[in-house]
């Protein structure tokens, strides 16, 4: 299970371990945004600072309609408990994304400083 908090803006937010070498790790406050259809997205500055490597140019859409083309970046997140490798488009903000949250549960009190449970579905966790 995942713990977040909603802030202030009634934004769900979490903070998740990126790790880069076994050595090398750091905490990373994400949004949950429910507009964004991709897995996770990460800040130029972060891989910047984390020497990530950059994959392929993908195209996207923002939440307004507008198309873009926007970097990616391979990285590990420790998703579940576990070391997960995503795919990240280089955005203006750290975001977790729906395809990422597809087979979970989430569970909020919404309100700021309330707690959120962010749960895999048990048909998910069976796989």
């Amino acid at each position: 299970m995942i713990i977040g908090q909603i802030d202030e803006q009634f934004e769900a937010r979490v903070l998740l371990t990126v790790l880069t070498r076994p050595e090398l790790e750091t905490t990373v406050n994400f949004l949950v945004d429910t507009g964004f259809n991709g897995f996770l997205a990460v800040t130029p500055d972060l891989v910047e600072r984390l020497n990530l490597p950059l994959g392929p140019v993908q195209r996207g859409m923002t939440a307004d309609g507008r198309t873009g083309f926007y970097d990616t970046a391979e990285l590990r997140i420790v998703w579940h408990d576990r070391p997960t490798v995503i795919r990240a488009q280089v955005l203006e903000e750290p975001l977790i994304g729906t395809r990422l949250l597809a087979g979970h549960q989430l569970i909020a009190n919404w309100q700021p400083g309330g707690e959120f449970r962010l749960a895999q579905s048990p048909e998910a966790a069976s796989q």
